[in-house]
Formats: C-alpha cells, structure tokens, sequence
C-alpha cells in the first residue's frame, strides 16, 4: 500500500507515502531498523516508497482522521464535458475519480464530499431515480450476458446471475471473448447503460465509498 505511493481521489490528497510518520523495516543486513522523518531524512523518505527493495516492512504509523461520512455522486459525462468540466470538478470536490470507457463516447464521474458541505447538502437533496429496481439497473448486463450464452453448454440465466455483482458481470461478458474488438465494444456500450441507469447519491462511511470495483480480473494492453 504505502511501498508503491498509492494515491487518492483528489487535487489536495497527496499520495498515501506522505502521511507516514515512521516505519519499522526488516532488513538482510542491520536486522529490524526503525525510522522517522527528524532522525532518518532521505533514508526515511526513500523507505517509504522502497518497492520492497530495502527490506520488508513490518510496521507502519501513520496521521489518520476521525471516521466520517461521504455524499457520493455519480454520473455520467460525455469526453467532451469531462475534460471541459475536470478543473472545476477538482477544485470543487474533495475527491473525484473519471472512468472512461474505452469505444463509448461515455465518462463516469464519481465525486464524494464530507457530508456537512453545505453544497453538497443541497445537490444531493434531489432525490435517486426509484423508479427503477436493482433487477432493472443491472439488465444491460445482464441481459448481454445470457444473450451471448444461450447456446452454451452452460449458459447464464436469471437465477445463475442472482447475486453477482457489478465487477462479476462485466468480468464474466469480457471473458467471452476478450480480444475481440467488437465484442469489447458491445460490452462497454452496455456498461455505459447500467452506470446511466446507476446515477445519483449516496451516503455512507468513507472506508465504504473511497474505493471503487475493478472487477476480479482485467484484461489489459499496455503499449509502453
């Protein structure tokens, strides 16, 4: 977590390494050693983000704030709103995350806020779309998926796609067939609709909504 300089979700949340205040590091050489910004300087600093490279680290302490609740908005822009909206997104919210889907023209946006922020107050006072189940929200999904299983030996039906979540459904679609374009295509299109059918507010803990469902597995092409 800290070895690697994890990051937030914010313009003003510096990376995690930067509230360490001491760390206890096992190394091949000096045995456990202890270290701290006032007694360690550039050695503490570079232990921090060390990659593992300079021991194992078996002890972290760390600055934390009290527990607390967020307001969470989610919602959908287009390319072109996103990048016209990103500098006042960041400067108006404590954290902000952007997923854009790859051959849509779609971007979620997700935004959370302590939840005495008065603006915030306001903007969530609208009320959530009730108009839609859970069943229903999660049918572009779901819907693709037995579609493209039906003639399988072991198709997904209603009751087989009970109970699976987001990240499941979008892993079991890829995995159909993950290096066809087109079928990449089909469905991100159909996860731009259950995140379209998915807007709106919530609140709960911030250890609840300060993450967010990468899906169990992914399947990635980087070009370096």
């Amino acid at each position: 977590f800290t070895q690697v300089g994890a990051h937030g979700t914010g313009a003003k949340i510096a990376p995690v390494d930067h509230y360490v205040t001491s760390l206890k590091l096992v190394t091949p050489a000096k045995g456990t050693i202890e270290l701290n910004e006032k007694d360690d300087g550039e050695l503490f600093h570079l232990a921090k983000v060390g990659l593992g490279c300079l021991g194992i680290v078996s002890e972290v302490t760390m600055k934390c704030v009290k527990a607390h609740n967020l307001v969470e908005h989610t919602f959908v822009l287009t390319r072109s709103e996103a990048k016209s909206q990103l500098n006042r997104l960041l400067k108006r919210h404590k954290h902000l995350r952007y997923m854009w889907l790859p051959y849509t023209d779609f971007v979620v946006a997700v935004t959370n806020d302590p939840e005495g922020d008065p603006v915030v107050a306001q903007q969530s006072s609208v009320e959530n779309d009730a108009s839609m189940s859970s069943e229903e929200k999660f049918q572009p999904l779901t819907d693709l998926l037995a579609e493209l299983t039906k003639n399988e030996k072991e198709p997904f039906t209603k009751e087989s796609m009970h109970g699976m979540g987001f990240g499941e459904l979008r892993d079991a679609l890829l995995a159909i067939n993950p290096l066809n374009v087109e079928h990449v295509k089909r469905c991100n299109q159909a996860e731009a609709e259950f995140w379209k059918r998915n807007e709106g507010y919530q609140t709960k803990p911030s250890d609840q909504l300060l993450q967010f469902d990468c899906g169990g597995q992914q399947w990635v092409w980087e070009v370096c």
